[in-house]
């Protein structure tokens, strides 16, 4: 009887020593750098509102997922994103505009202020592809479209598109890929708003109900 109690007092405290050498889930985030430079103020007067970002579901996660050269999905089981990435692109795109300090007030989807422009932004893409040596190549694209709140006219639209390549493919390769071209997109979003704000022409519409 004596023996079968140590077989199991044994087999109890292996199992235990195996559960914690099992290493743990690490979270990731996206990291678009630092903040956003000051652009000149020419959209002064003006108020834009940002849309909910649209996405594949599998982006309202927190799996992060890669695809392999069969064309299957696939799931990293111990990474996760520590919030899902179209709510860490939301956030990235409000900070941005908002530090940019290109308009008179930057409002969020929700907000029963008036606003001048509307901006939509769909996530087409947020993936990496791993071939059969190995290799990654790790995608963001992004489509945006600036509306008037007032004629519902659009008044530009672009697809930001970015591709890393990595000899060695792994979750933080995908992330550190992502990071960058998360902090690319950010100033040409910036960069790209500025422009319309230089190039359409200013019209007051104080007295309209929007």
């Amino acid at each position: 009887m004596k023996w079968i109690v140590s077989v199991v007092i044994a087999a109890v405290i292996g199992g235990c020593s195996l559960t914690r050498e099992v290493p743990p889930t690490q979270s990731y985030r996206l990291d678009a750098g630092g903040t956003a430079e000051p652009e000149a103020a020419s959209c002064s007067g003006r108020v834009l509102r940002v849309g909910l970002l649209e996405a594949p579901q599998w982006l309202e996660g927190t799996a992060i997922y890669y695809a392999g050269s069969d064309h299957k999905f696939y799931r990293y089981t111990r990474a996760r994103w520590e919030q899902p990435p179209v709510q860490q692109l939301q956030q990235i795109v409000e900070n941005s505009v908002i530090e940019s300090a290109l308009f008179s007030g930057v409002l969020p989807y929700k907000s029963l202020a008036k606003n001048d422009w509307l901006l939509e932004i769909r996530v087409d893409r947020m993936l990496q592809t791993i071939d059969e040596n190995g290799r990654g190549e790790t995608e963001l694209m992004l489509y945006a479209v600036l509306v008037d709140q007032y004629s519902r006219h659009i008044l530009a639209q672009k697809t930001f598109r970015y591709r890393h390549e990595s000899d060695h493919a792994d979750v933080q390769s995908a992330v550190d890929a992502w990071n960058e071209s998360a902090e690319r997109f950010r100033e040409e979003l910036v960069a790209w708003l500025a422009h319309q704000c230089k190039t359409q022409e200013k019209v007051d519409r104080s007295d309209v109900d929007l």
